[in-house]
């Protein structure tokens, strides 16, 4: 015999401990105490208020104990729920369903979800879970949640254009059971062909089991873009770009496109709905280059052409689009007396064009009146500052946030501060401070022959990436793929990205992943970016072999056989037995 909600040893230390207390309550009698009343009107009174409770030395009535006793003991032993036989099985189910791109090849979805379906039904709804592993993670059935809310929400769903999540899942249910503390076990039985690394299989906590449920055919016939990226010109244009496309396939498709022989590759690529000439595009190694693309934010996509007459047997990676940067020539005003350090540095840089007036930034010495109220860099003597550069940003910015993105912007961190510090014999500190206009205060001295500041390899950048920075210009992206962390490629105001309801996403300090392909809102920018799905292994059909196929089976729910409805029933008689004795006077 086993009990539900007790261990064999609560169930006897309560029996033991109802003997013990019934056993003392049974010596408890009413003492009475003589009270001398001036009439009987009060007697009913007096005898309500009189009794005293004591301990009797003698034991009497035992058959009123052993009712009692019997039927509290019933009442405890219906309360652990004995029962006979064998526990039914305490697992809790979770069932994945993968929604990742790989999923949409040929009927892959659809077997899962018969699969899935079939699964639900087998098992007890108080112990399985049915979570969705797309693009985003979230629960399609709850615990406790008939089958039937499952069919319906399965009909509005589809295979998304995003990378695998199901190790972000695995991560996250670890750290539930972790915290949770819970040694329960856990199944998890995952439909779907998403690939999972032996890394995070080996972070699993021991009571939960992870298997593969179904198993697709090796995905045929594919070929999908794996490969698409942005870089500045090899030509030199600064205002240009270079765009580098990849194309990859199955092993019976080409692994890499070829040009057919009309000249025409097996891609086809448009800058804002404009073709770009087949003679524009290059074969280079496994993918093709269009050069000096106007960088002018335009939008850029990419087709994979079939030449052959079966059907693409995946068709959301046969499409990707990358947002071009922005990349103007900035007009920079030089002040004459700087004309002699600065002008082969500025001349020698593609988006700087040197001009009188109306200047984007202005470069000057403190005090001197050039380029007006523009953004200046202004070289002032080190007895005027104590600061070896100071960042001025007008009132209604926030400093920190500011300091932040002008000392990578700039890349402040690369200068050798320790050799100026020997050099200057002063700290070299960087702060920052609010006013009307923007502003970056450089030491004057370290323009001078006894710095090595101006001949050192990070001068040129310095002043580049702070003149940009004064000019407020945005950096941009070399690729924006599906579950990879957007990387800036220049110094600049980095994009803020904005969810559905025009919120800024804040991911505490690292870097964004888009979780798929699709358009991501951006704050200030009248284009948003673009995310591509670009995922070798899911073009290619990459399988995975890390996860023990499991062997799906009706769980047995037979429950072991409860006796709680006997011994209420038992209680019950006994109850009615004592009325009868005591109504028949024979037990107090």
């Amino acid at each position: 015999m086993t009990f539900a909600n007790l261990s064999a040893l609560g169930v006897a230390a309560g029996l033991a401990g109802l003997a013990a207390a019934l056993f003392v309550l049974q010596q408890l009698r009413t003492r009475y105490r003589d009270q001398t009343v001036v009439t009987t009107l009060f007697w009913k009174q007096v005898v309500h208020e009189a009794p005293v409770r004591k301990l009797r030395d003698r034991f009497r009535h035992p058959l009123a104990y052993a009712l009692v006793l019997a039927i509290c003991s019933l009442l405890w032993l219906a309360v652990a729920e004995p029962q006979l036989g064998r526990r039914p099985d305490q697992t809790f189910h979770i069932l994945v369903l993968d929604g990742s791109a790989g999923m949409a090849a040929g009927d892959r979805f659809a077997t899962a979800v018969d699969a899935l379906e079939r699964q639900v039904a087998r098992l007890p709804s108080d112990r399985r879970q049915v979570i969705w592993s797309g693009a985003d993670i979230r629960p399609l059935l709850s615990p406790g949640e008939h089958a039937l809310l499952l069919r319906a929400r399965l009909a509005r769903l589809a295979p998304q254009a995003a990378p695998a999540s199901l190790e972000r899942l695995l991560r996250q249910l670890s750290a539930t059971s972790a915290d949770g503390g819970s040694n329960a076990p856990t199944s998890v039985l995952v439909f779907g062909d998403a690939p999972v690394r032996t890394q995070v299989l080996d972070q699993v906590p021991a009571s939960m089991t992870v298997k593969r449920a179904t198993a697709s055919a090796p995905l045929a016939g594919n070929s999908g873009i794996t490969a698409l990226g942005v870089s500045d010109a090899a030509s030199g244009a600064w205002d240009k770009v270079d765009v580098f496309v990849q194309v990859q396939g199955t092993g019976d498709r080409r692994a890499a496109p070829v040009v057919t022989a009309a000249n025409t590759p097996s891609v086809q690529i448009e800058v804002n709905g404009q073709a770009v000439p087949g003679n524009a595009i290059a074969r280079v190694g496994q993918g093709y280059v269009v050069a000096d693309v106007p960088a002018a934010g335009g939008l850029l996509t990419v087709r994979v052409v079939e030449d052959r007459s079966d059907a693409d047997s995946l068709p959301l990676d046969n499409v990707a689009s990358v947002r071009l940067p922005t990349k103007p020539i900035l007009n920079v005003q030089l002040s004459a007396s700087l004309q002699a350090v600065l002008r082969p540095l500025l001349a020698a840089d593609a988006g700087v064009t040197l001009v009188t007036g109306q200047a984007d930034v202005v470069i000057r010495r403190k005090g001197e009146s050039v380029g007006g109220t523009a953004p200046a860099l202004e070289f002032v003597p080190a007895a005027a500052q104590s600061q070896a550069f100071l960042l001025t940003h007008p009132d209604s910015l926030d400093s920190s946030a500011v300091f932040t993105n002008a000392v990578a912007d700039i890349g402040l961190q690369q200068i050798d501060a320790m050799s100026l510090a020997r050099s200057s014999g002063r700290p070299i500190e960087v702060s920052i401070a609010s006013g009307n206009e923007w502003r970056f205060s450089v030491w004057e001295e370290l323009l001078a022959e006894e710095f090595d500041f101006t001949r050192s390899r990070a001068f040129p950048l310095f002043v580049a990436n702070a003149v940009r920075w004064l000019a407020d210009t945005e950096s941009w992206h070399p690729y924006v793929a599906a579950g990879r962390p957007l990387i800036a490629s220049s110094a600049g105001r980095g994009p803020e990205i904005l969810n559905a309801g025009g919120r800024v996403l804040d991911p505490v300090g690292v870097r964004f992943v888009p979780v798929a392909a699709g358009d991501l809102k951006v704050n200030g920018r009248a284009a948003p970016l673009s995310v591509s799905l670009l995922d070798a292994d899911v073009t290619t059909g990459a399988r995975d072999e890390s996860l023990e196929m499991a062997t799906l089976a009706p769980v047995d729910l037979t429950p072991a056989t409860g006796l709680v409805t006997a011994l209420l029933i038992l209680a019950l008689l006994l109850l009615a037995a004592e009325w009868y004795f005591f109504q028949m006077g024979r037990m107090p």
